[in-house]
């Protein structure tokens, strides 16, 4: 199993925090430890994988999802595996889940070489087998039949506003449903009440750009994670594409600034990591 793994050069690394209790084949691959310093609110990182010029997605039909920016590439799948088996619950949101309807978010369905060892640091952690997946939806406007509401490796939950809970309570599909207030929920009320119903203090938030800039707004999250491809995607009137942070902008006095973590290198792909200053 350990063969068929991706070996990262670490490039620079600032050490912080507790390790993860990587199997040893893991933490060789990664290129060393992988270490969090959760304070005294829930833990959120974020991961992507953009252009060189920063998208995340070309938005064209047919050709949105994140995979056309990675290639499937092994090193950028590997470390979003070991990201979500790592984490005590993954958040996305609904206009992901219009994009990606065949995701789960368990680690074994991006990189299914390490699933035993996946699972091999869930038990070390002392986490569930099935993964902690949250689902953020203001309207609750959501096809409960999907893959990620159905499949035996999953925990689904949805957290919505008290409409979004009645609409979703009507299919009657037996999915968890946390309502959060009458409006749509900030993404601090969203993020407390996946804590609060699964005990996360590690979160890994894998939702788009625009709920990524609200967690930015709100100083909801922590880290990012971010895979640099080597390509270059363009923008026109046409065709602007959709960035890292959209359609959020900030001031340039108090725009958010991030520390770097760590960089590795996996063949002409570069995994960076920043902390976000307090």
């Amino acid at each position: 199993m350990a063969a068929a793994l991706p070996r990262l050069e670490t490039l620079f690394e600032r050490p912080s925090g507790a390790p993860l209790p990587l199997p040893a084949a893991l933490r060789e691959a990664y290129g060393g430890d992988l270490s969090f310093a959760p304070g005294g609110r829930p833990h959120v990182v974020a991961n992507f994988v953009t252009t060189l010029d920063g998208l995340v997605s070309y938005g064209v039909p047919g050709l949105a999802s994140a995979r056309h920016i990675s290639r499937g590439h092994a090193g950028d799948r590997f470390v979003m595996g070991l990201l979500r088996a790592g984490a005590d619950a993954v958040v996305s949101g609904a206009g992901t889940l219009r994009v990606e309807t065949k995701v789960t978010w368990t680690p074994q369905q991006i990189f299914p070489a390490g699933a035993d060892l996946y699972r091999e640091l869930r038990r070390a952690r002392g986490l569930p087998e099935r993964v902690r997946v949250a689902i953020l939806s203001a309207s609750g406007e959501i096809d409960l039949s999907l893959p990620v509401f159905r499949s035996p490796d999953v925990e689904a939950m949805v957290v919505t506003s008290a409409a979004g809970a009645e609409r979703l309570a009507a299919k009657a599909t037996g999915v968890r449903i946390h309502a959060v207030g009458e409006r749509a929920p900030t993404m601090r009320e969203a993020i407390d009440a996946v804590a609060a119903a699964t005990g996360a203090r590690l979160i890994l938030s894998e939702a788009g750009p625009q709920l990524f800039g609200r967690m930015l707004e709100e100083k909801v999250v922590d880290e990012l994670f971010l895979t640099l491809a080597p390509q270059l995607g363009g923008r026109s009137k046409e065709r602007p594409g959709i960035g890292l942070v959209d359609p959020v902008t900030f001031h340039p006095d108090s725009a958010p600034w991030a520390d770097l973590v760590s960089a590795k290198r996996s063949a002409d792909y570069l995994l960076l990591r920043y902390a976000f200053r307090r």
